[in-house]
């Protein structure tokens, strides 16, 4: 499952903003990722093994964020 998880490189986009107060105008905004925080094993996730990941992104209109993988979705892979 390594290829389905979010790597430095890959082109993603914002699932949905509508949790971010006065960012819902922002929707399916796209960046590239920089860099993958792992956080370890979840006490809420423990029993199925899944890591936390923060992505930081940088968007193509220069800002930049740190998000949990789950509210991204990728676009394009890079290149193993």
């Amino acid at each position: 499952m390594k290829s389905k998880q979010i790597q430095i490189g890959d082109l993603v986009k914002m699932k949905e903003t509508s949790h971010y107060p006065g960012e819902t105008e922002n929707k399916n905004i796209t960046g590239v990722v920089v860099d993958v925080a792992i956080e370890g094993i979840s006490k809420k996730y423990d029993q199925f093994g899944v890591e936390d990941r923060w992505i930081k992104i940088i968007f193509l209109d220069g800002t930049k964020a740190t998000l949990f993988h789950d509210e991204l979705e990728v676009l394009a892979k890079t290149e193993s």
